[in-house]
């Protein structure tokens, strides 16, 4: 089952609307989202006074600030050679 994110402006829409006395089921039919998305919303709203989606962990990158600005700096002084095993050999 999957569930469809609520955006910013529909959640302001929909803080609005609760506030106004409306129900979460009425809420959920007109933003055409699940009521329990919906009230997950709201209870987020309600902890942190805000409207954006929570940072996501995601994939660690390989590289570090570090090795990007090596691997910048060798690639454009070595713009003549085009050899890859070159520039591996420099890392």
């Amino acid at each position: 089952m999957t569930e469809k994110q609520i955006r910013d402006y529909q959640r302001a829409q929909c803080i609005a609307l609760r506030r106004a006395g409306m129900s979460y089921r009425a809420i959920a039919e007109d933003a055409d989202v699940s009521r329990a998305s919906l009230q997950r919303s709201l209870e987020r709203y309600d902890e942190t006074g805000g409207f954006q989606d929570r940072s996501r962990s995601g994939r660690p990158k390989k590289l570090n600030d570090c090795n990007i600005r090596m691997l910048k700096h060798l690639v454009q002084d070595d713009a003549n050679r085009s050899s890859s095993g070159e520039l591996m050999l420099k890392l």
